[in-house]
């Protein structure tokens, strides 16, 4: 349930990444391209990772292969709903700062000095 919901968020921050980023005149299909690759590799690589090392630790410290499942299962579902949830905050974090309206001015020169008016004329 919770990957369905993980995968939901990571179209919907991409789809509102994509307009925002085309609003604020920004590249659009990269920021979605990086929104989507945040959600994808908090929420499944990050987790999966965290898995392998953790059932090559739990398997080098003498654990049967036959227990690693249950060793693993309540720290595996902590580690999913902290992917989740770390996740959903960077993808945020990437929504708000394609959100922020840039300045266009790279280098903006003074304006001119004030006409004067000689009183000598």
């Amino acid at each position: 349930m919770l990957s369905i919901l993980g995968i939901v968020a990571i179209v919907v921050f991409t789809i509102q990444v994509y307009k925002t980023a085309a609003r604020t005149e920004r590249n659009a299909p990269l920021w979605a391209i990086a929104t989507a690759g945040i959600g994808i590799g908090i929420q499944f690589v990050l987790p999966v990772i965290i898995g392998m090392l953790l059932g090559i630790y739990y398997i080098s410290s003498g654990t049967p292969v036959e227990e690693l499942q249950a060793e693993i299962g309540g720290i595996a579902s902590v580690i999913g709903v902290v992917g989740i949830v770390l996740s959903i905050v960077g993808m945020w974090l990437v929504m708000k700062r394609v959100s922020t309206v840039r300045d266009d001015f790279p280098n903006p020169t003074a304006p001119p000095p004030p006409p004067r008016f000689d009183s000598n004329i």
